[in-house]
This record gives structure tokens, C-alpha cells and sequence, in this order.
């Protein structure tokens, strides 16, 4: 079992509009994703999530309520919470979700 990563060293995977770099546990996932400025039509997941934002702002909306993120903030979404994101320029942020988003492992999701 590996314990330690560099995501400098983790093959990037290269998608329309964005790149991610994935770490994958047991229970938990890591996305380092770095992506043009574009929105996320809102949607949900079974799985708990928190993003933390690196570079960049965006507005999120999670159950209705709408804020504006910059770099160094969190967003805690909580398992079938409806969310969106509207991002005006590029951003890199990290998503962490537990369990496993199963689907979010296959490279073309």
C-alpha cells in the first residue's frame, strides 16, 4: 500500500476543459484538478464532499445558497446535497470525497 504521493509525479489525466491528477484509499479519494473558467450545472453525488480551493474564485451554490470562494476557502458538501460551481476564469482546487466516488475513478468522468 502506497502512503505517500507528489502529484507532480501522478500522470495527469487530460480532459475538456480540465486536468486532474487522482489518489485513491480504502474509503476516501483525492482530485487535484486544474480547469478553465466554465460552470458545473448542478448536480449531486452519494458520496460526502469538501473542495478547497487553490487559484482563483468561484461561486458556488449548495442547497440553494450561493457563495462567492477564493483561493484558501472550503466547501463542505454533504452526500445528495444538490451543488453548482460557476467559475469566470480558470481555477485549481482539490476535491476530497468519502467514500469512493466510484464513478470519478474511471478516467473518462
Amino acid at each position: 500500500m502506497q502512503y505517500f504521493y507528489d502529484l507532480a509525479e501522478i500522470e495527469p489525466q487530460k480532459m475538456p476543459g480540465r486536468e486532474r491528477r487522482l489518489v485513491v484509499g480504502e474509503q476516501v479519494m483525492m482530485l487535484y484538478i486544474e480547469r478553465e473558467g466554465g460552470t458545473e450545472q448542478n448536480h449531486t453525488h452519494d458520496v460526502e464532499q469538501l473542495v478547497y480551493l487553490m487559484k482563483g474564485e468561484a461561486t458556488f451554490t449548495v442547497a440553494g445558497e450561493t457563495r462567492k470562494v477564493k483561493a484558501g476557502q472550503v466547501v463542505h458538501i454533504p452526500k445528495g446535497v444538490p451543488h453548482q460551481l460557476d467559475a469566470p476564469t480558470p481555477i485549481t482546487y482539490i476535491g476530497i470525497y468519502s467514500p469512493l466516488r466510484e464513478e470519478a475513478i474511471r478516467a473518462d468522468a
